[in-house]
């Protein structure tokens, strides 16, 4: 029972800093300037759920990808830990992820009527970044017990995605800009350092494989 807690508890982590609501809160109340309270609402449930649904998809049909396109766990491991660690950085200094969008994008983004799915859902929330991670998670899960709890922790946090930007206002309020920034800072900190991991342990597998196989 330790085992699943656990394990529960640093897939949710590590699913919940990549995804980032915090600091994606700004990112939303920018998008959604001038709407009113309903519109925000409607607008905050949708990309919540897109962005649980892609994630589950990727989650799920995952290691199908990886076969089809001839990828090795391990090499994901390695590439995937490096953009993470990319993301984390670009958390700690404050920036703009890299897995945002550009200011053409943000223009066109400006112009439509929904907005839930680009660029809030993807790529805000279901970037490459979180693809490659619940990817790696779900390979890392040892049973079907520990594949649901992967599941369980990418909708808890689109649930909580969701609770966030509805009460994005009253947040912004509390926190202001410094406070947020430093919560993503914090959570950076943390990602970076999970990153790591998945580099390390995938240079290392590829290091035994290559020394098993005389290489």
């Amino acid at each position: 029972m330790g085992d699943f807690h656990a394990f529960f508890l640093q897939t949710f982590v590590a699913i919940f800093i990549i995804v980032d609501p915090v600091a994606n809160i700004m990112v939303f109340l920018s998008l959604t300037e001038g709407k009113s309270a309903g519109e925000r609402k409607r607008i905050s449930l949708k990309a919540a759920l897109f962005g649980c649904l892609i994630l589950l998809i990727f989650a799920i049909f995952g290691d199908f990808i990886l076969s089809f396109f001839h990828i090795t766990i391990d090499s994901l491991r390695v590439i995937g830990g490096i953009l993470i660690l990319a993301i984390a950085m670009d958390m700690l200094y404050g920036r703009l992820s890299r897995e945002g969008y550009t200011p053409e994008e943000a223009l066109e983004s400006g112009v439509r009527e929904d907005i839930a799915f680009f660029p809030l859902a993807v790529p805000m929330l279901a970037g490459p970044g979180a693809i490659t991670t619940v990817i790696l998670l779900m390979e890392a899960a040892r049973s079907l017990v520990f594949d649901i709890l992967v599941l369980v922790a990418i909708v808890l946090t689109f649930f909580i995605t969701w609770i966030l930007f509805v009460a994005s206002e009253e947040i912004h309020r509390l926190l202001g800009v410094t406070g947020l920034r430093v919560i993503t800072r914090m959570m950076g900190l943390i990602l970076g350092a999970i990153a790591v991991q998945f580099i390390t342990s995938g240079l290392w597998n590829i290091y035994l494989s290559l020394s098993a196989s005389g290489v």
